[in-house]
């Protein structure tokens, strides 16, 4: 605790020149989420900014528990470029720790969700690193371990991971990557991502923190969205419409039907938890709730990066120590 302790005080007393190396672009992210320079990030705005940078949310979940050190649900202006840092270090492939925050990175970089691009900057026609003679491979192997409805399950792929004999925070980390949809199972597509991942790390390559944009799958690349074109004016009347209107007079539409009574509201029945019990209650609570945010124990990053409970729950049950 000690040392935790040590490096909060470390990370607190870095400036904000040290923080960005002097890099203007921090600023310029800053003023994204806070605009009007209250000096104060939202845990929202903060963690729709973060997804940006197309890292896993178990990796996001870790920098903001690392960022909001004060525990306050928001981040401060030399927090938020802390987080900023973390991930550079992440997408350099740098552990996610202060003790790092020293350590010379390239910017942060964050796609523009309004690009034409899909995440990462990657074209939705731009080709796929998996090769095709490897992709028959991984398909031969997926159909091998009996799909249902074309998706394996957890269970059926964890022996094959494990049969690689890579460090089991490394398969986890696999995992995550190749699960790109987060529902717990790898279509074909999926499955190939997972193996690459693990072929290469089997000749030495580092598994990267967040999947390149190349190695995202065609299938799973987002197309750029297409407003349909809303007529200016009012189309003019069909020929047919023209004619009815001169076919003579129109009958009498019929009377609109009364809407019906409404019905009466139920009397509220009488809450079962007693004044005493409810004071008992509010008593134990407010003993959990120590940073008075009015949420009780729970954990702050699965709190801000709700799909992380999922993250970590895929990496647990699927590739968990053995």
């Amino acid at each position: 605790m000690k040392a935790v302790g040590n490096r909060n005080t470390m990370a607190a007393s870095l400036s904000l020149t040290q923080l960005s190396s002097g890099n203007p672009i921090y600023d310029k992210y800053y003023r994204q989420v806070d605009p009007s320079d209250s000096g104060r990030v939202a845990a929202a705005d903060a963690a729709l900014f973060l997804k940006r940078s197309g890292l896993a949310d178990l990796i996001l979940g870790k920098i903001w528990d690392l960022s909001d050190s004060e525990r306050k649900g928001s981040l401060n202006k030399q927090q938020f470029f802390i987080a900023l840092r973390l991930v550079a270090c992440a997408q350099n492939g740098l552990e996610v720790a202060l003790k790092n925050l020293n350590v010379a990175v390239p910017p942060p970089k964050f796609h523009d969700s309004s690009s034409p691009l899909s995440a990462g900057g990657v074209s939705v026609d731009a080709p796929w690193v998996v090769k095709p003679e490897e992709k028959m491979k991984f398909d031969s192997i997926f159909d091998s371990l009996g799909p249902v409805g074309g998706m394996l399950s957890g269970d059926k792929v964890k022996p094959v991971l494990l049969n690689s004999k890579l460090p089991v925070d490394i398969l986890g980390r696999v995992w995550e990557l190749s699960d790109l949809d987060r529902d717990g199972m790898l279509d074909k597509d999926e499955f190939s991502v997972a193996m690459y991942l693990v072929y290469r790390a089997l000749e030495g390559e580092p598994v990267p923190m967040s999947l390149p944009p190349p190695l995202v799958p065609p299938s799973k690349r987002k197309k750029p969205a297409v407003s349909p074109v809303m007529p200016l004016l009012p189309s003019p009347p069909s020929v047919k419409d023209s004619r009815s209107s001169h076919a003579g007079p129109k009958s009498a539409p019929h009377p609109p039907k009364p809407a019906p009574a409404p019905a009466p509201t139920p009397a509220a029945a009488p809450w079962v938890v007693t004044p005493a019990e409810k004071a008992k209650y509010d008593e134990l609570f407010s003993k959990t709730d120590g940073d008075m945010d009015g949420l009780g124990v729970r954990t702050r990053s699965q709190r801000y990066f709700p799909e992380n409970g999922a993250a970590l729950c895929h990496t647990g049950t699927y590739l968990g120590a053995v």
